[in-house]
């Protein structure tokens, strides 16, 4: 991809200051883009615009969001702050993820059950929702989901609720597909070295998962318009590996 060739696009990234959000905003941002940043941490969200308005020359808007505990209220206030950006959403990127325990179901508390759906979940469905007349008035609208197969024992909720992300992205692309189409694509990446991977995986030696910026290539097509035409793709970059 040309360093410019995400020029003039605005794209809508949650779960943009750690690991591969991180690394996907830094990427965008040298590829032209101009970036709404969502995360719940405020103080994260001004020093990442700020290093990336120094380093691509465009303004990036933050937003600060708590995905564990929004309302509709705090969609709909979200909607309001879209809707008055000069120019609308071209690409939206459902990346922000939560995972606090790997257990067994019979272990399984309610509350860390019911927070980790809302956020991996919920969240997903309830942003879309917003999104979706933003989108429309793109020329060239895009959906691209961080998905993650890991329907193995003890991923508990985090894996029921990823299974259902990806049912969401296979409807959506079918349902789309319209008169004024938005493209929905994944990308699984597979073990990166993040603080969320390292936290439950602290006997494995980091070095052996790629960095968060070596994945991040797909991401950029599928949000750019390269991918004009393909929807209801969930690429694997390692399509071997399954949690």
């Amino acid at each position: 991809m040309s360093p410019a060739r995400l020029e003039g696009r605005v794209v809508l990234l949650t779960g943009a200051t750690d690991g591969i959000g991180r690394a996907l905003a830094r990427a965008c941002a040298a590829h032209g883009a101009r970036l709404l940043l969502v995360s719940r941490n405020e103080q994260k969200l001004d020093l990442l615009s700020q290093e990336l308005a120094e380093t691509s020359g465009n303004a990036h808007a933050c937003y600060s969001m708590d995905l564990a505990g929004a309302g509709e209220m705090d969609y709909i206030r979200l909607s309001g702050f879209l809707e008055n950006q000069d120019t609308p959403v071209d690409s939206l990127v459902v990346n922000a993820g939560h995972l606090e325990a790997l257990r067994s179901i019979r272990n399984y508390p309610l509350d860390t059950w019911l927070r980790m759906v809302t956020v991996n979940q919920h969240a997903a469905f309830m942003l879309i929702r917003s999104c979706i007349p933003i989108l429309e008035s793109s020329q060239d609208p895009s959906i691209v989901f961080s998905t993650h197969e890991c329907t193995k024992a003890y991923w508990g909720a985090y894996a029921v609720a990823k299974s259902a992300q990806r049912g969401l992205l296979e409807m959506l692309a079918h349902e789309l597909d319209g008169d004024r189409p938005i493209r929905v694509n994944g990308v699984d990446p597979a073990p990166v070295r993040t603080k969320l991977r390292m936290a439950h995986f602290p006997g494995i030696n980091p070095q052996s998962f790629p960095a968060p910026e070596d994945v991040v290539a797909p991401y950029l097509y599928f949000i750019g318009p390269d991918s004009q035409g393909t929807t209801g793709v969930n690429y694997k970059i390692n399509p071997d590996y399954c949690e």
